[in-house]
């Protein structure tokens, strides 16, 4: 069976570039639920507006942890809690004759 390949042009590329970098800078606050960039509520609409482009190529935009702010709502990291220490018991135990 014949390999298939996705080929880009260069514009999609520029496309999905400018598409990412507006995704980085309108992100919607968890403490205000008001986009950092512009101060609408909910996601603006320069924030879906990207998000339709990377829908209608199939790809995923890349994601910058920490950037809506959860900590102001009082959030904690993921691996900071009880999920994090029954794995690192469960690593001790196997270590163990």
């Amino acid at each position: 069976m014949a390999e298939a390949n996705t080929y880009y042009a260069a514009s999609a590329q520029n496309q999905l570039h400018q598409a990412q970098e507006i995704l980085d800078e309108h992100v919607t606050s968890s403490a205000t639920g008001r986009c950092l960039a512009c101060g609408s509520f909910g996601p603006c609409r320069r924030r879906e507006n990207a998000a339709v482009i990377f829908s209608r190529t199939l790809r995923l935009p890349t994601r910058q942890p920490g950037a809506t702010r959860p900590e102001l709502v009082g959030a904690v990291r993921a691996g900071s809690g009880w999920f994090q220490k029954a794995g690192e018991a469960r690593a001790l135990r196997a270590d163990e004759p």
